[in-house]
Parts: structure tokens; sequence; C-alpha cells
């Protein structure tokens, strides 16, 4: 999984991220590649540019979690209920891959349920609704912006009653099963507007038959899951951490240099070897803190510093000239110091020469 820097606002959004195909590309050998003209040379390499920053999404350990707790969720969502169905909250710090992850079980729940119902390209159906909620959101901002992905004009004077119940009637007459509410922790439910669009969230999802997904940064600490509408929340749905990789065991190594190596698969070089990215797993872990957004970008801009340089491989020397993201230098500036700290706490500790 990797973050994606661009997310959907209207259903007409939505559904080029659902048909959206990452271009393919046919990698042309080192003799193929000397042979071509500057311009050709030029092009190639502009759809190789394409191909290293188009989103991607990795079928990782964590988005397998995910997937199967949205199966379960899923089934528990079916039938007649009447109660608020059980909803899933999806947390971690930013750069975790949140939103893709979202995204990608949001898609791959359009698509099955397209094909089920055989309703291909059948724009009077929209199984999944997905939307970013509004920073400092009141009740009306939140459901105008479900009413806007939706493409449903809102009158200035209507009351957040009325904007709720056009979109609870399209949804429905949308046959609309999953919604995705991303940056949830933009409900500031500590303050009297926060807690009106809280209310207002609750009673659509009362109304909806649809399991939703809320998905935002550290929920646990977040008003979205704390206070009296908090208390409410935690009792109606799954939370699941995403965090970052961990290499302090052999399976989470494994895991680690794993990933590293499906992002190596991808290279668009002709004389790149995988697995020798890989040799700097742990080089690459404390280069990124085990973040996958930061290891996206760091993979990204040494690929396209090697293309740019006439390289056809990605190695240590190349990896280690990256300049990383300023997330990564800043976890990277925290661990020396805290590195730093504990050895200056051990010298401290040491008894002086002639004392016992």
């Amino acid at each position: 999984m990797d973050d994606s820097s661009h997310t959907p606002g209207t259903l007409e959004q939505w559904r080029d991220f659902v048909t959206f195909e990452r271009p393919s590309l046919e990698v042309l050998p080192r003799t193929a590649l000397l042979s071509l003209s500057d311009d050709a040379r030029e092009l190639y390499n502009e759809q190789r540019f394409a191909a290293i920053n188009a989103t991607m999404v990795l079928a990782t350990p964590q988005l397998m979690e995910i997937t199967q707790q949205v199966a379960m969720l899923r089934a528990m969502s079916s039938g007649a209920q009447h109660t608020v169905r059980h909803g899933l909250a999806l947390s971690g710090l930013q750069t975790l891959g949140k939103s893709t992850a979202a995204m990608y079980v949001g898609r791959t729940h359009e698509v099955s349920m397209r094909r089920r119902f055989a309703r291909l390209g059948d724009d009077s159906f929209a199984p999944t609704v997905y939307i970013t909620t509004p920073p400092s959101s009141n009740a009306k901002s939140l459901m105008t912006r479900f009413a806007t992905m939706l493409g449903l004009p809102v009158r200035s004077r209507a009351t957040t009653e009325d904007v709720t119940r056009q979109v609870v009637s399209v949804m429905h007459e949308l046959g609309t099963t999953m919604v995705i509410i991303d940056e949830i922790q933009n409900l500031r439910t500590r303050a009297q507007t926060g807690q009106e669009a809280a209310s207002a969230l609750k009673g659509l999802a009362e109304q909806v038959p649809a399991l939703f997904v809320y998905v935002g940064v550290d929920l646990p600490r977040s008003d979205f899951l704390s206070g009296p509408m908090g208390r409410q929340m935690r009792g109606r749905v799954t939370l699941h951490q995403i965090s970052p990789y961990s290499v302090g065991s052999k399976a989470g190594r494994d895991k680690w240099e794993r990933l590293i190596m499906m992002f190596e698969q991808e290279f668009p070089l002709a004389d790149h070897d995988v697995g020798s990215v890989a040799a700097e797993a742990g080089w690459l872990y404390e280069a990124t803190g085990g973040v996958i957004g930061s290891l996206r970008t760091l993979l990204r801009k040494a690929q396209v510093g090697a293309i740019l340089e006439g390289k056809e491989h990605v190695d240590s020397k190349r990896l280690r000239s990256v300049e990383l993201d300023w997330q990564a230098q800043s976890q990277a500036i925290t661990r020396q110091q805290e590195v730093a700290g504990l050895a200056n706490a051990k010298t401290r500790s040491r008894p002086k020469s002639g004392q016992r």
C-alpha cells in the first residue's frame, strides 16, 4: 500500500479511480534501449516515469488483514437490521497507507457488486461512496460533502435535515452498500458543531444499509473515539491499527524484505537485479522507520535518478544518494537523538575510575 496523492470528490472521479489501470510497460533490454533515437528514448523515459509514479497497491500482509476484516463486517451487515451496523475504523499515522487501503477495499467492493448484479458501466448504481471529512466540520458541511459527491444541488437555505434526507434517498436509489469516510479525525466532537456533525453522521449510518468505514490519523486519541460521542462509536466499530513495519523479529524482517522485493519487481530498469535493493533492507529501515510511504518515495526517487543519469539499476550508492522526505528525515533525527541520549545516560551511570 501507499498513500494516494489525489482522492476523488465526485462519483465521476470515483468511477475513474475504479476503472483506472496502472500503465503497463514493456521494459526494454539494454541493447534495444541503446538503439533508440534521442526522441524515442525521451518518450520511453516519460512512459517509465509515469509507470513509476502511478498509484500502486501491493498485496501486503497489512492489506490482506484489512480485506479480511472488511469481508467479515460485510457479512455481518447483510440482511434486515434495525440498529446501526457494525463498522470499521482504520487508524494510523500519516503515510502508512490508510487512504489507499480504504480506497482499495472500496474499489474491490464496487467491482464485486457490479459483476454480481451485471451492472458494469451503469451510472445509476453506486455500491461505494467515498468522501473526505471537511476540516472543522459542522453537520451541514459534512452532509453537503456527501451531496457534492453524489452530484446533488444544495440550496443555501436547506437545513441539515433537508440535505441528509436527499443523501439518504439517493444512496438508497443508487444501491450504496459501503460508505468510506476519510480524514474522520477532522470531526471535533468536543465542540458543539462537531457533536452535531457526529450526530448527523450517526443518523446517516442508521438510515443507510451499508458498511461504514472510518479512516483517520491516530483515532484512539481523536475526538471521533473519545468523549460522549466517542463512547458510542467505540461500541459500534472494529478498530484496525495500521503500524509501521518492524524488524525486531525474524518474521518482521522477512515481511520488510518481501515488501521491498515487491517494489523491486516493478522497477522499469533494464539491468536491475531483483533482490539487490532488499539486500539493503536494514539501511532502508533506518532511513524510513518502516513507513511504507517514505519507502516508496525513496525508491521512486532512486529509480528516476537512475534513469536521468542513464543507469539501468538501483544499487547501494544510488539509494544513499537520495534525499529523504521530511518525515523520514525528522524521524531519523529523533532516533539519533534517542540513541545519543541512551549512550550519554550509560556513560553517566558508569562508576568513575577508582570508585566502586
